[in-house]
């Protein structure tokens, strides 16, 4: 019950994360002055985040929650 209730936590942190990135991208395309620097730093910024939110959806994966909260609540 308890893992279910992180992961759906997780999930809107991750949806929250994603729409920001996504407002972000936009803003650097849509008010770059120049367009070849704007093309750089838009994959850039999209690298980073991707490798971001990869490495932290592998991470959150790894723990075994219902492990974890045994161990906290006894």
């Amino acid at each position: 019950m308890f893992s279910l209730f992180v992961l759906i936590l997780y999930l809107i942190l991750v949806s929250i994360y994603t729409l920001a990135s996504l407002f972000i991208a936009y803003h650097l395309v849509k008010y770059s002055t120049a367009s070849e620097i704007k093309t750089i730093v838009l994959l850039l910024f999209i690298a980073v985040s991707a490798g971001l939110l990869f490495s932290n959806l592998l991470l959150f994966f790894s723990i075994d929650w219902n492990s974890l909260f045994y161990k906290l609540t006894f």
